[in-house]
């Protein structure tokens, strides 16, 4: 990665975290979706509405934003479905619900999905 003082490696880091963040993560999920007994984590897909186009809507900042949400699951390898439940009040974009799921269940995940999607209707389209 670029860094001031040049390129940094970061294989140590990504070692570190396939070795141990990583299974820990997993672990951490699969205990919660146990101990609770419960089929799904439901959250808004976004922390926010989607940036209008530009140079600072693609900037790493941004994009780290924008993943918050749904990279913890993804990383743990969780199965995860996106709703579509509405569009912002103001901007017209798009708003989505996720659902991520235990190991496994993505067929339960998608179920749960279009049973959401059922009971809200279609979403119109956005701007």
């Amino acid at each position: 990665l670029p860094a001031p003082a040049g390129l940094t490696d970061t294989e140590p880091v990504y070692r570190a975290a396939m070795a141990t963040h990583r299974p820990a993560l997993i672990k951490l999920y699969a205990d919660t979706f146990a101990q609770h007994r419960i089929d799904a984590l439901v959250f808004p897909t976004v922390p926010r509405v989607a940036a209008d186009a530009g140079p600072q809507s693609s900037s790493v900042e941004t994009f780290g934003l924008f993943i918050q949400n749904t990279d913890p699951g993804s990383n743990a390898g969780l199965p995860g479905v996106q709703v579509p439940v509405g569009l912002g009040a103001s901007s017209r974009l798009p708003v989505g619900l996720e659902l991520d799921g235990p190991a496994g269940s993505d067929r339960r995940l998608v179920s749960l999905g279009m049973a959401i999607e059922r009971l809200l209707g279609r979403v119109p389209a956005g701007r």
